[in-house]
């Protein structure tokens, strides 16, 4: 590839995912996914307080653990479903294209998962020199970069959706409004399926944890 689809994806994500999906549809197919799956690791460098240490710690092990693998699975099992989905609203792609399009919407998540790397050492040397782990409540200096840090995050998240996005409808040859629609169809199917397994194994109560684990997180910068 004469220009580096790293950089062009952010930019131009309907043709640089194109070229891919039809020059090479394995290309860093699963580099992207896992690398993105520590993107939890600003926000945790940065949300943990002297309560909640031990949770922190126990919630950072469990993503660092199994967000690469969620990750991998996307790519893997979603691009089963959106092309199921897909075929119901016109699509065309075939499960590699979905794939490299899942693969490299991933990319902007990725720089945030690498921006996580000095947040995590400067809070690992705030916390050898202090004797205390940072915290979101400690100064309002903290506060300011988690408060920044947010709104990074929000950015890139969505940057990240509209690069999957825009490269879904290309490769299956629809608008974005259907690309939107097929891949709510898709977690739809994934949804359902968690839901009903946890009802018929009598684990209903464990819903909530499930979709919304670690979102307590988050307000953690207001002090409560």
């Amino acid at each position: 590839m004469s220009r580096s689809p790293l950089r062009s994806v952010w930019f131009d994500p309907s043709q640089t995912i194109a070229r891919i999906a039809h020059e090479n549809p394995g290309y860093r197919l699963f580099v992207l996914p896992i690398l993105a799956g520590f993107a939890v690791l600003p926000t945790t460098a940065l949300f943990s307080t002297e309560d909640n240490a031990i949770v922190s710690g126990i919630f950072l092990s469990t993503l660092l653990t199994f967000g690469p693998v969620l990750e991998v699975l996307q790519v893997l099992v979603g691009a089963y479903l959106i092309r199921a989905t897909g075929v119901w609203l016109g699509g065309k792609a075939g499960v590699e294209s979905i794939q490299a399009a899942i693969a490299w919407g991933n990319v902007p998540i990725v720089a945030l998962a690498i921006l996580g790397i000095p947040l995590m050492a400067f809070s690992a040397f705030y916390a050898e020199f202090t004797g205390v782990p940072l915290s979101a409540n400690q100064s309002s200096l903290v506060t300011v970069i988690g408060i920044v840090l947010i709104i990074i995050q929000v950015v890139i998240v969505a940057w990240s959706i509209g690069i999957f996005w825009k490269g879904l409808a290309t490769v299956q040859g629809y608008s974005v409004g259907r690309a939107i629609l097929n891949s709510i169809l898709a977690w739809t199917v994934v949804a359902a399926i968690v839901v009903i397994g946890a009802a018929a194994l009598g684990y209903t109560s464990n819903l909530e944890w499930l979709f919304f684990a670690g979102t307590d997180e988050l307000v953690l910068l207001s002090g409560e």
